[in-house]
């Protein structure tokens, strides 16, 4: 696996077909894109709140992304960012701390839009694929 996918990022392209990430996504193999077990949760959530649930969680339900489930390694990393983060006064959310956790303990570049908030986080490599940026690394 090469990349990990950020919630926005599959947002992207289960609910628009012609999106740039989709894309992107082609041109991988699949055995190199995967989401975060905290992605899925992120996903779940939405359509259970969503007005067409049963719509949504055919959806996700359907993704053929292969679910990177969360580790030691990964919560160690996490921990590490937030206190680096929290030490700068430049939080993240607790989500994405996660996510990021996982990414970076993995050496997996993170796609997602949100490179704004990401870009805190040292050691990670990040990539924009709506709008063809990256990869980057954050020292």
């Amino acid at each position: 696996m090469k990349y990990l996918l950020d919630t926005n990022a599959i947002t992207a392209i289960l609910y628009n077909r012609t999106s740039p990430v989709l894309r992107q996504m082609r041109r991988h193999e699949n055995e190199d894109i995967g989401i975060s077990a905290i992605v899925a949760y992120e996903l779940y959530f939405g359509a259970f709140l969503g007005r067409q649930k049963d719509r949504n969680l055919s959806i996700i339900d359907s993704a053929w992304f292969q679910i990177v489930e969360f580790g030691a390694k990964d919560a160690r990393h996490a921990a590490e960012i937030r206190a680096f983060l929290d030490s700068k006064g430049t939080p993240i959310g607790p989500y994405d701390l996660l996510i990021a956790g996982q990414a970076r303990a993995r050496a997996l570049t993170l796609v997602t839009h949100n490179i704004r908030e990401f870009r805190r986080v040292p050691g990670l490599h990040v990539v924009d694929w709506e709008r063809q940026r990256g990869p980057k690394l954050v020292t």
